[in-house]
């Protein structure tokens, strides 16, 4: 057993042996970077790649970009077969999730040794990656979400635009103008996209007064399964239910496709989604429009940051590359090109100027207000937690088996 010990101790040191060398014969290290998505042709993680592949002679890039359906299984599914990369992005939502999966590596210690790194972000901004003071995440955008919707469709059926002081009874109203059949009796438009994706539900339930937890994030029951949210639920769901229907159903979603290509296409006139499908929108030459929220404009931010994997060989080498794609730089191509809002102080001011501004006062983001999206995203993780402890009743229980044909299960 001793001998067999010392001769891994032996393999390890020869390894480490050969890493060192191979850096010092001029062989790059190979940084494997992923994230969702789709590359469009202005691309700020990509333009930044190219740039700092061009200027590093020691470190080089290779980004993966996968669709974003089931990315968090297939970013599971990597990591237990060993072969996860050596940075990956994350939705707040998910923050905690792979913290408790140990997913993430900790950026105390290099954050501490960077002697000349300088943080530019919102401090609010930084510290929505913080959990139980480890800085695991770096904050890559942040957005607010917003009705998207498709200008052609509504002048095509003499509807009037959506304004900000839109109720959900208005949207509705519109929606039901929006759908339309085919002489045959098929869908050929229609008016809203009731998504099964929990931030724009929550939307809907905000409108109501309703939450799934309780204000600190700690409590679920008496929030999500409450008669109130039942009601709310059926209704939500029931856009997509039956034959007068105002939204896609998942069939309706197999024969147009996804909500960005019945937008594109005309098949869909409004629907909830951040500034992420703004490129997409404008490279397919879309007439689209934006505005607040229907109902009582409660916002909800959406963040993804980027993390260096608790596997990866070459944390120093990817540190370098996590400060690349989440610094000031990358992120001012993001706002330039997504529309995504800056995470740096100076850029937010800037941003605020160019609006008009006289007096930039107030940051767009408050600690309290980053903080509560922080507690938001936990209360994600509980209401996944809730959903799942849902599954065992969905034969008894009317209003699961309607998330369940949803996929809110």
């Amino acid at each position: 057993m001793k001998k067999l010990l010392a001769l891994v101790l032996s393999l390890v040191m020869l390894c480490s042996v050969f890493a060192v060398a191979s850096a010092e014969n001029g062989e790059k290290i190979t940084i494997r970077v992923t994230w969702w998505g789709e590359v469009s042709e202005n691309d700020a993680e990509m333009m930044m790649i190219k740039k700092f592949n061009a200027e590093h002679d020691d470190i080089e890039i290779v980004p993966e970009v996968v669709p974003g359906d089931g990315y968090g299984d297939r970013l599971l599914t990597s990591f237990a077969s060993g072969e996860g990369p050596d940075i990956f992005a994350s939705g707040e939502g998910d923050f905690y999730k792979w913290v408790g999966a140990s997913m993430p590596l900790s950026l105390n210690d290099l954050i501490a040794n960077d002697t000349e790194w300088t943080n530019e972000m919102n401090e609010s901004i930084y510290n929505f990656g913080n959990i139980g003071g480890n800085q695991y995440y770096m904050v890559r955008d942040y957005n607010p979400l917003c009705l998207f919707y498709n200008k052609d469709v509504f002048d095509k059926y003499g509807v009037a635009y959506p304004t900000d002081d839109w109720t959900w009874d208005d949207a509705i109203e519109a929606a039901k103008k929006l759908t339309v059949k085919n002489e045959d009796g098929t869908y050929a438009c229609f008016g809203f996209n009731a998504q099964s994706w929990e931030y724009a539900a929550l939307t809907y339930l905000a409108s109501k007064g309703l939450d799934i937890v309780n204000e600190d994030c700690t409590e679920v029951d008496g929030y999500l399964n409450s008669p109130e949210m039942a009601a709310a639920l059926s209704e939500y769901v029931g856009f997509s239910v039956g034959d007068d229907r105002i939204s896609p159903d998942a069939a309706d979603q197999d024969t147009f496709g996804s909500t960005s290509a019945m937008l594109i296409n005309g098949n869909l006139a409004m629907t909830i989604s951040g500034a992420w499908d703004k490129a997409t929108l404008e490279e397919a030459g879309v007439n689209y429009g934006t505005a607040l929220v229907p109902g009582n404009h409660e916002n909800y931010m959406c963040a993804s940051a980027f993390a260096i994997s608790s596997s990866c060989k070459n944390p120093e080498a990817a540190w370098e590359v996590l400060k690349a794609l989440t610094g000031t730089e990358c992120s001012e191509l993001r706002a330039q090109y997504t529309a995504a809002l800056p995470t740096s102080d100076a850029l937010l001011e800037e941003m605020a100027l160019e609006l008009g501004a006289e007096e930039y006062v107030d940051k767009p983001h408050t600690a309290k207000s980053l903080r509560r999206q922080v507690l938001r995203a936990m209360g994600t993780t509980a209401f996944q937690e809730w959903k799942d402890s849902l599954q065992e009743e969905a034969c008894r229980d009317y209003q699961t088996g309607l998330l369940n044909r949803r996929g809110f299960t």
